[in-house]
This record gives structure tokens, sequence and C-alpha cells, in this order.
């Protein structure tokens, strides 16, 4: 089929699930293209539409808006011939029901802190198939009565050339990241040369100063757009209360915001703490991440939730909430530790939120001090990658969608 996504188009989270989608579809030996949606003119990178780095591929033609004309989305399809089009967080569902009655399949996803029941009639209307990436917003979508098929969310292809294990075996493509202090790899020097020349090889002074550095654990705090899902502030109290030395918090975030006051205060009072603000390329970004020895992916709630899946890429423990969706890919006591939360008020769409338990965020964080038991979640995190999320399951999955789409007579509703 000739397959056109419509997505947002920059370095943000729905977005890279719209660029790896593509890929997948690809493999599957569709032809595909992209109507690249603009961010909204509003809060942090106000209509973001990025060109460069992995976003630039060839099939992309940037839309005028975030809400797309009409007359943009038949000027896409015609020019493109498509036959169906894959939408993701998409409510124009005016524009999308006339296409469907035109004759164009409608395939849909949105996010459940987003998607409420004041939706379910228009989006029903527009889409032939609303799916879910986990089982978590397939359950809340029936309760409205949507049957929605769910499709696994596996490791991208993209994220296995940065993780250490692949690298050290020889089967990344050149790409990764040298592994982290602490992880058990060596590091190049500038020559190159895992641990220099001959005469570069450190005295007792140098070896007990790498010693020292091995033993630094580091945590990172993947704060994106430090929006309000986020909770930035019992993270950064929860490390403050502990007292080992040798651990590191790096708090990463993509825009300056005042919400990092808290995070900029703690690193003024304690220098273990490190903030990064930087919209970093993807590559810079994964390697980031694979230096990392624990992965603090605690939310308020979340849709997806990427730095999950990139943690299990990357073979790195994670620390997160016990609520869904953030416990159906983390284990606790296989690839992660999941914290007790507490009910904190509701995402737009009425799904509660939660804010995750200081005590137990800083018992989490002390228990992965001890490199045994990283290791041991480490090994179930790359279980996890090698198994259940494996990017072919992802595959099989939006063949399954395809062939429900084919079995659909054209302008029918199979989404409800």
């Amino acid at each position: 089929m000739r397959i056109g996504i419509v997505s947002k188009w920059f370095n943000r989270g729905q977005p890279v699930v719209g660029r790896y989608l593509r890929s997948a579809l690809e493999e599957l030996g569709h032809e595909t293209c992209v109507l690249a949606r603009p961010k909204k003119e509003r809060g942090p990178r106000p209509g973001a539409l990025d060109r460069d780095d992995v976003w630039e591929q060839p099939g992309i033609t940037e839309a005028s808006a975030y809400d797309v004309p009409m007359e943009e989305y038949e000027d896409w399809i015609e020019a493109n011939s498509i036959e169906a089009i894959f939408c993701d967080q998409n409510y124009q569902f005016e524009e999308i029901a006339a296409l469907r009655r035109r004759g164009v399949r409608t395939v849909g996803r949105f996010v459940w802190e987003a998607f409420a029941e004041e939706h379910v009639d228009g989006a029903t209307a527009a889409f032939e198939i609303i799916y879910s990436f986990t089982r978590s917003e397939r359950e809340r979508y029936r309760g409205f009565g949507i049957e929605s098929p769910y499709v696994t969310w596996g490791i991208h292809p993209e994220l296995l050339a940065y993780a250490p294990d692949l690298q050290a075996a020889g089967s990344g493509d050149g790409l990764g990241s040298p592994a982290a202090p602490g992880r058990g790899s060596e590091r190049a020097t500038d020559s190159g040369t895992p641990g220099g020349k001959a005469e570069d090889v450190p005295g007792p002074s140098g070896a007990r100063a790498a010693a020292e550095e091995a033993a630094v654990v580091t945590y990172v705090f993947p704060g994106g757009f430090i929006g309000h899902r986020k909770p930035l502030a019992p993270v950064v109290e929860a490390f403050r209360q502990t007292s080992d030395p040798n651990l590191r918090l790096l708090i990463k975030s993509q825009v300056d915001r005042k919400r990092l006051a808290v995070a900029n205060e703690a690193a003024a009072a304690d220098a273990r703490i490190e903030v990064v603000v930087s919209d970093q390329p993807r590559a810079e970004h994964l390697r980031a991440m694979a230096a990392c020895d624990v992965c603090l992916a605690l939310s308020r709630w979340e849709g997806l939730g990427l730095p999950l899946y990139e943690s299990i890429a990357l073979g790195i423990p994670v620390i997160t909430n016990d609520k869904p969706p953030m416990n159906e890919p983390i284990h606790d006591g296989v690839n992660g530790i999941l914290v007790s939360s507490h009910p904190d008020g509701e995402a737009k769409s009425g799904i509660p939120a939660y804010t995750p338990d200081v005590d137990g965020i800083r018992e989490a964080i002390e228990a992965l001090a001890d490199p045994g038991r990283r290791a041991e979640l480490s090994a179930g995190a790359r279980r996890i990658r090698d198994d259940e999320r494996q990017w072919s399951n992802t595959v099989a999955g939006m063949a399954g969608l395809i062939e429900q789409l084919h079995a659909v007579p054209t302008g029918s509703g199979a989404a409800s």
C-alpha cells in the first residue's frame, strides 16, 4: 500500500513514535510518506518542525500549521497517491472523516492522558481502526465502547546501535556509545585506543583515580520539556537524602524552564548533581543515556514513556512508579524497581495522576548503588529487549493492523 503518516516532526516523544512506525511500515514493504505537522504555537519550541539530524528524510511534506487545512490534506494525498493514512494524536476528526468518506483508509492512535470520552464519537467516525500501544489505554478505550487492537511497542533497531553489550560483542553498527564508568567497559582515550598508549598507563595515583571513577554510579532523569507530568522535585529531594559520595544525578532537559529552578538550586548545593539543558541530536542523547547506570523514569502519568524503552534497549535498570503504563515494560525485580506513589490530581483526560513516594525513590536509588543488583537488573533488561520487546513484535502488530484494514469494507466503522 501507499501509506501516509500524519505526525508532528521534531525531537519529541510522539514524533519519534511516528518516525519509528514509518520504518516498520516500510519493513513490511509499503511505500510511505509523511505529512509533518509543526508543534502548536505555545509552550517550549512553538511551531517546531525539524528537518535536520534524523528528521531529514525523503518524502516529507511540511504542513503549514498544527491543525492542517483540508486543502493541504487533499493535495498531499493526491500528490502521493495515498491509499491509507496513519495518524498519531490527531483530533481533526471532521477532516479525517471527510477523507475516509472519499475512500482513504484511516488508522489512528491517541495517548490516554489526552483522549477522553468526549472524543469517542468524533474519533470513531474518523478512524476505521484506533489501536493501542499499552494495555492500560486499550482497557480504558474498551470502557468507551472502542475495541482497540493492542500492538506491542518494541525496541527499535536505532536504539540497539548504542547498547554497550551489543557494541562489546561487535554486533552494533559503529554508532554506539562507549560504555560508562561502572558498567564494565574500557573507555577510549583521545587517540582512540582503549587505555591509551603503553607510556600512558597510570601509576598508583592514576590507578586510584580510575578505581574511584569506576565506583561512581550515575542516575539519569530524562526530563524532556520538564512538563507537569515530570516529578522533578520528588526525585531531587529523594536523591539529596542519600549520603553516598559516589552517587551522581544527571538531570537532562531539552529546554530551559522555570520548573528547573529546584534542580539548579540543588545542583548549587550538592556537587553530585548536574543539570544539562540541551536539545541534543539523537545520537548524542542516546550516548549520554548509555553512559549512565540507572534511569529515573518516574512520571505522574505517562502515554508510552520512551525513556523506559531506551533504557531496556541499553540494558539500564529503571526506577519508576508502580502504575500503568510504566509497569507494563518495567517488571519489579527483573529490569527495574517499581516504587509506590500517591494520587495527585488528574491529567486532562481524567485519568489519575500520581506523585511517586520520596522514601521509595530514595530506597530504590540506594538499592541500585550495589553493582551486583544493577548487574542483575541489567541482565533482565537485555532479556526483555531480546524477547517480549523485540522490534519484530511491533512490525508484526502493524502487519496485523493492515490485515484488519483490508478485511473492513471502505468507510465502515471498525473502531467501535
